[in-house]
Parts: structure tokens; sequence; C-alpha cells
């Protein structure tokens, strides 16, 4: 019976650490995918002392705030490219499909193209000659080394 009661109380211990599922995929040496809570996934920057900073950003009133959540993507060696949501949390479920944004990121010169709509991010995609095409994120990592944080 004690057995029994420790054992239920380590799941229980294990379900409510918010970090268990928590992951980074490398891209290349300095950009990772990272994945907070299985829900939320984010394109960083990862310096060598540890720090990161989100790639995919808007401007709001003077500050930077960071995008939706990561939902498609794709990258080679030259490029990553995104589709971000909104996440919107409703008790014990996550909503997204809102207010979808696309991004390009050029690896090679580190630099951001976005937030962009559709158009304007297939247009960008076929002037740069960007073969990638977007993958559903689960999809996506599948095959992909996960280190868990």
């Amino acid at each position: 019976m004690i057995k029994k009661w420790i054992g239920s109380l380590s799941i229980l211990a294990l379900a409510g650490c918010s970090g268990a599922g928590d992951y980074e995929i490398a891209v290349n040496d300095k950009y990772q995918i990272v994945a907070i809570n299985t829900m939320e996934h984010d394109f960083v920057r990862k310096y060598p002392d540890g720090a990161m900073d989100n790639v995919f950003t808007v401007a709001v009133d003077d500050t930077e705030e960071t995008i939706g959540n990561i939902v498609a993507l794709d990258w080679d060696e030259a490029y990553l490219i995104a589709k971000s949501e909104d996440t919107e949390e409703v008790g014990a479920r996550h909503l997204k499909h809102r207010n979808p944004q696309y991004w390009i990121f050029d690896l090679e010169w580190e630099k951001p193209y976005g937030p962009l709509d559709l158009e304007a991010f297939l247009k960008l995609k076929a002037q740069k000659g960007i073969d990638l095409e977007l993958v559903p994120y689960d999809k996506r990592i599948k095959g992909e080394e996960l280190v868990y944080v």
C-alpha cells in the first residue's frame, strides 16, 4: 500500500512540473527552436552564456513583444520559414489559429523578415528563391534531436 501511495505521489509531482516537456532543437550553432510546456514553440538565438533572445518580435508601444506560437516551419542551411499564431488559453485548453503571421529568417545574414501576411510571405519567398514549404510543427520536428532542459 505504501509503495502504491509513494508511486502516486511521484506521478502527481512529475505531472505538476511545467518543465517536464521543455526541449530545444538546434537549427544551427546560434539558433534554436525552443518548446516550452509542449504547447509553445519559439525561435531563439542562444548565446554562449546560455542566455536566449526571441528572434521573431514585433514593436508595440515602443517595446518589443514576442510573436505567437510557431505552428508550422521548415529550414535549411540558408533560411528558416515559419507561421505563427496567437495562442489563447481558455481554461485548460489552448486555442490556436488566431492572427496568423508569416516569417522568413536569413540564417546567413541573421536577418528576420516579418511579420508578413500570406501574400507578402509567398512573394518574398519566391523573390529569394526559397524552396522550403511550411510543414506542421509536430511533423517537421520528427527525427530532429530534442535536447530536454
